[in-house]
């Protein structure tokens, strides 16, 4: 009859092996969704304050004196446009 212990030997060997493998693949895994967490974060809140920031340059321009109404529907509508942009962008973020 044939020893099969050394082939269950080697066998044991290269299983632990691969659970390592894993463990060491998972835990990267894991670094990895965190670190995308946080940029998803960061880029929702610099979306944020550019939309602040666009809304305050877009009051300062409509409130200026010197644009005429075509110029000031012209900017609300950039500002609209804006809008959805980022709206668009969150949503893309956040399947």
């Amino acid at each position: 009859m044939i020893d099969l212990q050394p082939s269950l030997s080697l066998l044991q060997e290269k299983l632990q092996l691969l659970l390592k493998r894993f463990a060491s693949l998972e835990k990267e895994h894991q670094q990895l969704q965190a670190q995308v967490a946080k940029k998803e974060e960061q880029v929702q809140n610099l979306q944020q304050k550019l939309l602040e920031e666009q809304s305050k340059l877009a009051a300062a321009m409509m409130n200026h004196s010197e644009m005429n109404p075509a110029e000031k529907e012209k900017m609300a509508h950039k500002i609209d446009q804006y809008i959805k942009e980022i709206d668009s962008a969150i949503k893309n973020l956040n399947p």
